[in-house]
């Protein structure tokens, strides 16, 4: 538990928890989401793992405004996740795809120390876009909070919930499901340092994969595949595309 803790590690004053509702026709789960304004316990931690409801979610951005993780949440439920992670290992991109709880994906940035939330939130963005996701919600979806005001910032349903058995796991590269240790692996190779996330590079690789995102779009419609459990976000990202041909 103390290295998921660690991993994780967030705002410590407040955090979210989620009450399951019904799946609704898009595939997403209803449900309410909420802040719990208290101290992040270990039991809480404990319980996430041990799949004792509800789930822990953590906000990203701490009360100094820096961050150790972030996130792109894909709200796409037809998503092959193998081929995403094989999208991402190709652009040597040093991030960690999850399922999320509606079968979408969180697609994570960690890092070995706290950097300010503002420049995880810029570079996922721009991973974002690079790999046809723009629009996208983004983990911190704040770069600045005041704690003396009341602030807290969003908080986000964090992996491992009763364990792989909960089906909120990281994807290997094979495209398996990643047991809590194997996680742990995948973070201590991929978790970069602030200059390793300064120097990503992504912009000349922009071009064509928006000409290869636009292309598979494209036959997902003409396939009748794209309107099939589309959801709010599958639209947005596909006007993005056309405006970009």
């Amino acid at each position: 538990m103390e290295k998921f803790k660690k991993i994780f590690s967030g705002l410590t004053i407040a955090y979210g928890q989620y009450q399951k509702g019904e799946r609704g026709s898009n595939g997403k789960l209803k449900g309410k989401a909420f802040i719990v304004r208290k101290n992040v316990t270990d039991k809480l931690w404990e319980d996430h793992l041990a799949g004792n409801p509800p789930a822990l979610g953590i906000i990203p951005i701490r009360e100094d405004n820096n961050c150790q993780w972030g996130c792109i949440d894909v709200d796409v439920y037809n998503l092959k996740h193998h081929s995403l992670v094989q999208t991402i290992r190709k652009l040597k991109l040093p991030l960690i795809v999850c399922r999320s709880k509606s079968g979408g994906a969180h697609i994570f940035l960690f890092t070995k120390e706290f950097i300010p939330a503002s420049l995880m939130q810029g570079t996922l963005k721009k991973i974002a876009k690079i790999l046809g996701y723009e629009g996208c919600e983004i983990f911190p979806k704040q770069t600045e909070i005041l704690v003396e005001r009341g602030d807290t910032g969003n908080f986000l349903n964090l992996p491992y919930f009763n364990g792989t058995k909960g089906l909120r796991y990281a994807i290997n590269d094979n495209g398996s499901a990643s047991t809590l240790e194997e996680f742990y692996k995948l973070y201590d190779v991929l978790a970069c340092g602030r200059q390793e996330v300064e120097k990503i590079k992504i912009e000349e690789k922009k071009n064509n994969r928006s000409v290869s995102s636009r292309t598979a779009l494209s036959k997902s419609i003409s396939q009748g595949r794209f309107w099939r459990g589309c959801s709010k976000q599958c639209l947005i990202q596909y006007c993005r595309l056309l405006q970009t041909s």
